[in-house]
C-alpha cells in the first residue's frame, strides 16, 4: 500500500508543530514575521494554505536556527575555523572563488559525505570552502525545518553581500551547492543576491516543495547557473525524498531520477521511512531510505576528480533514452550535452538531461553509453531472431545482445540500441555480428534464416567517436556470424 506524500509528512514531521504557527488551524495569530537585518517571512500563500503546503509554519528566529559557517582552504583543510561578519574571516582570501557546501533534513555538517566533498574540491581547485552548518534548525517536525531553510539562505546572502561590499569580492565568484533542503536554503541565498555565479542543487528536497511556486522553491532565476541533480523523485504522491520537477538551467536524471540503481525501491523506502525513524535508527535510514536521495553528493563528489565523464544527453524521457530513441551525438545546435556534476558548464547543453550510473555499491559509477545502429538491406522480405554483437576494442572486448528475438528486421530498416558498459573498451576497431533466427514455430513461417547487414555505425558518446562498420560477408544465415571491418 502506498501512501500520500502529503499524509506521511503531515502526520509523521507535524507532531510537535504549534498549533498558532499552522496556517490551517482556526484563530492561527501570526501570518507574518520580520526578523530585522532577515526580512520578513510569511506563510500566507505561495508559502502555506496550498495544497503542496497544507501545514505552514514561519521560520524560527537566526538565534534558533544557529546557522554557523566553518572555513577550509588547502592549506587548511584539515582545521576548520568559524567565520562570520562580525568576526575575522580567517585565512579567506578574496583573490579566490568561494564554495557554500549547505546539508538537508537531519543531516550533520561533520558528515563524512561532506568531508569527502570538501577534500576533493580542495584537491582540484584552490578555493575558499565554506560548510554551513544549521544542525540547531534541520530536525523534527520537517514542516518547521522546511520553513528554517529560508533563514538558512537569508543568513547565507547576507554573509556573501557583505563580502561583495566589504571585501571586493564578485557575485560571480561564489558557487552554493547543497543537497536536499541545504538546495532550498541556496535558492532563497540566490534570490538575495542578483548576479550569484551558480547554484547546484542535489536532489532538491520534494516535500513541501514540489510544483509550489517559484517564490518558494529553487528556481532559474536565482543563479546565472543552477545546474540539478535528481536521484530520487516520484512520478506521483508517493514517497520522493527529492523532486522530479526541473528547478534550474540543467537538469540532469541519472537513471531517470528515481530510484537508483543498488538502492531499495519506492514502496521499500515508505515501510523503512515509518520503522526506522519511529526507532530513531538514523544508520538504517541512511542506508535504505536515502540511498537513492544520497546518491546525488556520491555521484557529484566522484565527478569532482573526473573518474567519470558523466556526459549527459538531451531526451524527452528515461524510456526513451533507454530504447535508444535519444541521439548520443552531441555535435550540432540542436543536441548538446553537458558533464553531469562539478564540471557542468554554462556554455554547454541545458535543459533535460539523462545518463546511465552504475551500481549504488559500486566505485566509481562510470557508465560508458555506446550507440549501436543496424542497417538492412536484404533481398528477403523481414526476418525475427537473435542478434548478438561482439565490440573489439583497443582497451577490452565485450559481447552484447542488441534484439533478443523482439525486433521484426525489414529490408530498409534502420534499427538503433543504447549499449550501456561498465567498463571502457577503448576505440572500437572491429566488430562481430551473431544472428539466430526465432525459434517460435509460428513466426518461423514468416521470417527468414538469411539476412543482410548492410552496416553497423557504433557511437562512443562519451568520447563522441563515431566509426561505421561494413560486413566481410554480405549474407548471415541463422546460426552463424560474420564480421564487420571499418570502412
Amino acid at each position: 500500500m502506498f501512501f500520500p506524500i502529503t499524509v506521511v509528512f503531515a502526520c509523521f514531521f507535524a507532531l510537535s508543530a504549534g498549533a498558532d504557527e499552522v496556517l490551517s488551524v482556526p484563530g492561527a495569530r501570526i501570518f507574518d514575521v520580520c526578523y530585522g537585518e532577515y526580512g520578513c517571512f510569511t506563510i500566507r500563500p505561495p508559502f502555506g494554505a496550498t495544497l503542496q503546503r497544507p501545514i505552514a509554519v514561519l521560520p524560527a528566529t537566526a538565534s534558533v536556527v544557529g546557522t554557523k559557517l566553518f572555513l577550509y582552504t588547502r592549506d587548511t583543510r584539515k582545521n576548520r575555523t568559524e567565520i562570520s561578519r562580525f568576526t575575522t574571516l580567517g585565512p579567506w582570501s578574496s583573490s579566490k572563488p568561494t564554495k557554500f557546501l549547505i546539508h538537508g533534513f537531519i543531516e550533520r555538517a561533520d558528515s563524512q559525505w561532506w568531508i569527502d566533498m570538501k577534500n576533493a574540491i580542495l584537491t582540484v581547485d584552490d578555493v575558499n570552502l565554506i560548510i554551513v552548518d544549521w544542525t540547531q534548525g534541520n530536525g523534527f517536525p520537517y514542516d518547521q525545518a522546511s520553513a528554517n531553510t529560508q533563514m538558512v539562505g537569508a543568513e547565507v546572502a547576507l554573509f556573501i553581500n557583505y563580502l561583495i561590499k566589504q571585501h571586493g569580492s564578485k557575485p560571480t565568484d561564489f558557487h552554493i551547492i547543497g543537497h536536499s533542503l541545504g538546495s532550498q536554503a541556496a535558492g532563497y541565498a540566490g534570490s538575495r543576491v542578483p548576479g550569484l555565479g551558480r547554484i547546484t542543487g542535489l536532489d532538491p528536497a520534494g516535500p513541501s516543495f514540489e510544483n509550489t511556486d517559484p517564490r518558494v522553491r529553487l528556481d532559474p532565476t536565482d543563479a546565472l547557473f543552477i545546474d540539478v541533480i535528481h536521484t530520487d523523485g516520484a512520478n506521483n504522491l508517493l514517497l520522493g525524498l527529492g523532486t522530479l520537477q526541473r528547478m534550474g538551467h540543467a537538469d540532469f536524471y541519472p537513471n531517470g531520477g528515481m530510484d537508483q540503481p543498488g538502492c531499495p525501491k519506492t514502496p521499500g523506502k515508505i515501510i523503512n521511512l515509518i520503522l526506522q525513524l519511529g526507532t530513531m535508527n538514523i544508520e538504517g535510514f541512511s542506508a535504505t531510505a536515502l540511498c537513492s536521495h544520497l546518491a546525488s553528493v556520491r555521484l557529484f563528489t566522484d565527478s569532482v576528480l573526473n573518474q567519470c565523464p558523466y556526459v549527459s544527453y538531451p531526451c524527452t524521457s528515461m524510456d526513451d533514452f533507454n530504447a535508444g530513441k535519444c541521439s548520443l551525438d552531441c555535435d550540432g545546435r540542436t543536441r548538446h550535452c553537458n558533464r553531469m556534476g562539478y564540471w557542468a558548464s554554462p556554455s554547454d547543453g541545458n535543459g533535460t538531461l539523462y545518463l546511465k550510473t552504475q551500481d549504488a555499491s559500486a566505485f566509481p559509477y562510470c557508465i560508458n553509453h555506446y550507440q549501436i545502429t543496424l542497417y538492412s538491406g536484404s533481398d528477403y522480405s523481414q526476418t525475427r531472431g537473435k542478434v548478438s554483437i561482439t565490440l573489439h576494442g583497443t582497451l577490452n572486448t565485450v559481447t552484447v545482445v542488441f534484439d533478443n528475438d523482439q525486433t521484426v528486421f525489414r529490408s530498409g530498416s534502420v534499427e538503433t540500441r543504447l549499449i550501456p558498459l561498465p567498463m571502457d573498451i577503448g576505440t572500437v576497431t572491429s566488430i562481430e555480428l551473431s544472428f539466430s533466427k526465432t525459434t517460435n514455430l509460428l513466426l518461423q513461417l514468416f521470417n527468414s534464416a538469411s539476412w543482410k547487414f548492410t552496416q553497423a555505425v557504433v557511437l562512443d558518446g562519451d568520447s563522441r567517436n563515431r566509426r561505421t562498420f561494413c560486413p566481410t560477408r554480405s549474407v548471415i544465415t541463422s546460426g552463424s556470424s560474420t564480421g564487420f571491418i571499418v570502412c
